[in-house]
């Protein structure tokens, strides 16, 4: 038993670190874009340009619900702990599906802008910012719902849930992403 416990505290923390190397290299990425916003932002006059209107509304609904989603991967996080499997899928499963709806409203608004990617260097940035964002998002929802098809499979227990506390560390970093995207975009601008 005590070879087992030793070697799933290995376990975790590489892969917590492998993690933490992974979302430093992120930090790099969503670095550039946002250097390259407020580079663009500070010698591009008028910014944005005329013509483009953001309105904020889609985009606070869907701050609300990457922030609902982060709260029900946190959840899990603790109920798995407890041994509540049934409640961890669920909260895994429906995170899941928020992502997937963030991703719908952000797919709608995207086709009800104004501009295009090809429009400006707003619109270019606008859109690769929020792209790579959607991306990331994307593969938090895949993860989540894996995650939950994992704990419904018995693979995770109370014992043994490194993969949800690693996944977790994951979508906490998405969703802390989106509220520096979304208040660049819609408040600093």
């Amino acid at each position: 038993m005590d070879a087992y416990v030793s070697r799933d505290k290995t376990e975790r923390g590489a892969s917590r670190m492998g993690m933490i190397v992974f979302l430093a290299s992120e930090v790099f990425l969503f670095g550039s874009l946002f250097f390259t916003y407020f580079y663009l932002k500070i010698n591009t006059k008028p910014w944005p340009p005329e013509g483009v209107a953001l309105d904020p509304k889609f985009a606070a609904i869907n701050t609300g619900i990457l922030l609902f989603g982060s709260l029900l991967v946190w959840a899990a996080s603790r109920l798995v702990r407890r041994g509540r499997m049934a409640a961890v899928q669920a909260a895994l499963f429906t995170a899941s599906v928020l992502g997937f709806v963030f991703l719908g409203i952000t797919g709608w608004e995207w086709r009800h802008e104004s501009f295009r990617a090809w429009t400006n260097a707003y619109g270019s940035i606008f859109f690769t910012l929020t792209g790579f964002h959607a991306l990331h998002v994307f593969g938090g929802a895949m993860l989540m719902l894996a995650l939950a098809i994992r704990t419904r499979r018995g693979k995770y227990t109370f014992a043994t849930h490194t993969g949800i506390e690693v996944g977790a560390l994951y979508w906490h970093y998405v969703d802390f992403i989106w509220i520096l995207v979304f208040t660049t975009l819609f408040f600093i601008r």
